[in-house]
């Protein structure tokens, strides 16, 4: 004979046995953001990316752009399942957790929209600021060994 404890399964939280909270989340935004440095190529682990190697300032900046969209992410997420928590459990609770995750989708979005723009000033800054650099050195003409 098979036995079966009934229980309540909520399927809208956190899968169970993992507990995360916003300094968690904070932490492991941290994390992303250092592997994002580490992981770059030798001398490009500084605070701006070097004019003399224009592809690796460019992927160091997506490289931000995208630890940074990712740490926001799971810190979202986290206040979105808190609320999730707030709403009855149940089919009394469906409208409840339909109004928060557009609530949250909506500000995700706009959040997500900044971070964005955000990396683009910083890739426009990095082209502007390179331009006159990068235009000398293709106006060189080229060195030929002897």
């Amino acid at each position: 004979m098979s036995r079966t404890l009934p229980t309540k399964t909520r399927v809208y939280g956190p899968p169970s046995g993992i507990r995360r909270g916003p300094a968690r989340a904070a932490a492991l935004a941290g994390v992303c953001l250092v592997a994002a440095l580490w992981a770059a190529p030798s001398g490009l682990a500084r605070s701006e990316p070097d004019c003399a190697r224009p592809a690796q300032g460019r992927e160091l900046i997506a490289r931000l752009r995208l630890a940074e969209i990712e740490g926001a992410e799971d810190i979202h997420r986290e206040a979105m399942w808190e609320a999730f928590g707030r709403c009855p459990e149940g089919t009394a609770g469906t409208s409840c957790r339909t109004a928060e995750r557009e609530r949250f989708e909506a500000e995700w979005e706009g959040q997500r929209a900044r971070i964005e723009a955000k990396y683009r000033g910083v890739l426009s800054d990095f082209e502007r600021r390179c331009r006159a650099i990068l235009s000398r050195a293709s106006l060189r003409p080229p060195t030929v060994a002897s």
